[in-house]
C-alpha cells in the first residue's frame, strides 16, 4: 500500500511488513485475529474490504487487541480508499 507510506511514522517508512492474519488463510474469527495480533510494541496495519469491494482500515502503534475502551497514540489513524485515499 504505497499510498499510505507518507502517512506512516517516518521510522516505519522502510520497514518490512509481515502478514499475520488473512481471512482466506485464517478464517473469519475475531478471536483468531486478536491471537495473531503480533508482538507487544509492534505497530499494526489493518486492511478490510467490504461486500462492495471498498477498502478501508486503520494504523495503530500497538497490535490489534480486545479492549473495553479506545487505545492508540497520536499516530493512530483510520483510512479509506473509496474512491481515493482519505486519511
Amino acid at each position: 500500500l504505497p499510498q499510505l507510506g507518507p502517512h506512516l511514522p517516518p521510522r516505519l517508512a522502510e520497514q518490512p511488513w509481515q502478514l499475520l492474519y488473512c481471512t482466506g488463510r485464517d478464517g473469519f474469527s475475531l478471536r483468531t485475529l486478536y491471537q495473531s495480533g503480533g508482538r507487544s510494541g509492534s505497530p499494526a496495519l489493518l486492511l478490510l474490504r467490504d461486500t462492495e469491494a471498498q477498502a478501508f482500515g486503520a494504523f495503530s502503534e500497538s497490535p490489534i487487541h480486545c479492549s473495553a475502551g479506545f487505545y492508540g497514540t497520536g499516530e493512530t489513524f483510520l483510512f479509506s480508499f473509496s474512491p481515493e485515499l482519505k486519511v
